[in-house]
């Protein structure tokens, strides 16, 4: 045998097997797992990378950003409220919060994005329009289960005293309200596009610096579409290991 042909050909298999297991696996990988998997994408900005911890995981504690306090969730937020507030334009409140499937923690950046804000000083308000699931009275441990957007929706009333009975503190800052859903109704579709929501949403940005709407995934139902026209902006919510590209590429499209 010759040696130096032995060791040239082993050192090219030791650079180029590795290379090429890399690329196969990055070919064959159909869920989002870094950043640079969203960016590959869409053109559209990422304003934040949050983490996600065991304990938070399958537990109801949602509000994690603190006052007085400095680790790695509160710099977390602080990054996206920063980021958020420059791609938004003066005047802009209203702001949608999405995500392609359920479980990718919408409701829980939401939370905590609107948590940040009201230690900066700035009124918020929550509005649960998931009204297929809502989820806000149980994160906020809530006590009134019936009141909520859905009844003043529903109601014949276009009193706006009707709706600022359904607003509830927070119980956590005092710069923050909750507008949970409220009941179920049996035509959610029809009351998210009416012109009732329209006045709701400008009602809530004359009294509120910012407006959070949580609403449904955008790939499972119509709701998050027929609102986003409504809003000022969307922030659309990606789980890394669990978003695959397809629904990523699903949910921009709409």
């Amino acid at each position: 045998p010759k040696n130096n042909m032995v060791m040239l050909a082993s050192l090219l298999f030791g650079i180029c097997f590795p290379i090429g297991v890399s690329i196969c696996r990055r070919l064959l990988r159909t869920r989002i797992e870094t950043v640079d998997d969203v960016e590959s994408l869409t053109t559209l900005p990422v304003l934040a990378n949050i983490p996600l911890s065991k304990e938070i995981v399958g537990s109801d504690r949602t509000i994690v950003v603190k006052e007085n306090r400095n680790d790695m969730m509160e710099e977390a937020f602080r990054g996206l409220r920063t980021n958020m507030n420059f791609v938004l334009k003066p005047g802009e409140r209203v702001i949608m919060f999405t995500s392609c499937i359920p479980g990718e923690g919408k409701t829980f950046v939401a939370s905590n994005l609107a948590m940040s804000m009201a230690l900066l000083g700035k009124k918020v308000i929550v509005v649960g329009l998931d009204v297929r699931k809502p989820r806000l009275v149980q994160l906020f441990n809530l006590k009134s289960k019936k009141r909520g957007i859905v009844n003043f929706l529903c109601g014949d009333g276009k009193d706006i005293s009707l709706l600022e009975e359904q607003i509830i503190p927070s119980g956590i800052n005092a710069n923050m309200d909750v507008l949970p859903a409220g009941v179920i109704p049996p035509n959610p579709a029809e009351l998210l596009a009416s012109n009732k929501m329209e006045e709701v949403l400008t009602e809530l940005s004359q009294n509120y610096d910012y407006v959070f709407v949580d609403t449904p995934p955008v790939n499972v139902a119509t709701d998050a579409s027929l609102l986003a026209v409504k809003a000022n902006g969307v922030l659309l919510v990606v789980r890394q290991g669990q978003t695959t590209n397809d629904e990523l590429t699903e949910a921009i499209q709409q």
